[in-house]
C-alpha cells in the first residue's frame, strides 16, 4: 500500500469535509483493496463515518464499490473521481501556497532586520522544524548579507549530522565558530536555551529569540 501520512498527524490545519474527501479519494486510487478501518485511521474518522463518506462519494460516481464477499469490498476511483480529486489538489495547494509566502514573508523580514543590525555571522540554537525552514528561506534569498554557519542542538543523536548541509554541534563546539549572535529557533525550548547558554556564560546581549523578537 502506497505510505499516506494520516490527517490526524497534521498540526496546523482543522481537517475539513474537503480534505477528508481529497485524502479518501486519493487513497483509494493508490489503495483498491484497502478497509473501512483503514481509511477511517488516514483520514481521522470512525468507520461509520468513513460510510457516510464513501456513499456520497459513490452517490456522485466518483467511485465504485465492489463487492467481492459480505466482509470484503474492492474500491475503484473513476474518471470522474480522478477529475474530482485534481480539483481538490489544486484548490488545497492555493490555500497551502498563500500561507507558505505569508510564513516566508515573516522569516525574511526576521533575517533582514538581523541585517540591519550589523549582524553577519550567526548559529541557529534548535535544528528542528523551525530551523529547516529558515535555512530553507536564506537558502533562495537574493544576495543576502548573512552566513548561518552552524546548528547547535543538545539532542545527541543530531550532533555530527548535518541538516540541509549546515552542521549540527553541540554547546561545546560553539567557540569553533566566530559569530555573532545565536538565535534560538526553538519555541517549546526557548527559555531552557536560553538558561543553559546563561549558565555556561555566554552572553545574554548576544542571544536572540525568533519567536520572540
Amino acid at each position: 500500500m502506497a505510505d499516506i501520512n494520516p490527517i490526524e498527524d497534521m498540526k496546523f490545519f482543522t481537517p475539513t469535509a474537503m480534505l477528508k474527501e481529497l485524502t479518501l479519494l486519493q487513497y483509494i486510487e493508490e489503495n483498491p483493496d484497502t478497509t473501512q478501518k483503514e481509511m477511517g485511521r488516514i483520514i481521522g474518522s470512525a468507520p461509520s463515518m468513513v460510510n457516510v463518506y464513501l456513499d456520497k462519494l459513490e452517490e456522485n460516481n466518483y467511485i465504485i464499490r465492489e463487492y467481492i464477499s459480505q466482509k470484503i469490498v474492492r474500491y475503484k476511483i473513476t474518471s470522474e473521481g480522478v477529475k474530482r480529486k485534481n480539483y481538490l489538489v489544486i484548490t488545497h495547494l492555493h490555500e497551502l501556497l498563500k500561507l507558505y509566502r505569508l510564513a516566508r514573508e515573516n522569516v525574511e523580514n526576521f533575517l533582514k532586520k538581523l541585517e540591519d543590525k550589523g549582524y553577519r555571522r550567526i548559529l541557529l540554537y534548535g535544528a528542528g522544524e523551525v530551523a529547516e525552514t529558515i535555512l530553507q528561506i536564506e537558502k533562495d534569498r537574493v544576495n543576502p548579507k548573512l552566513q548561518i554557519l552552524a546548528l547547535i542542538d543538545d539532542d545527541e543523536e543530531r550532533q555530527g549530522k548535518e541538516l540541509l548541509g549546515y552542521r549540527v554541534i553541540s554547546r561545546d563546539d560553539i567557540a569553533k565558530y566566530p559569530h555573532d549572535v545565536i538565535v534560538v529557533t526553538s519555541y517549546t525550548f526557548e527559555e531552557d536555551i536560553r538558561e543553559r547558554l546563561d549558565q555556561v556564560g555566554y552572553p545574554m546581549d548576544r542571544v536572540i529569540r525568533f519567536f520572540s523578537e
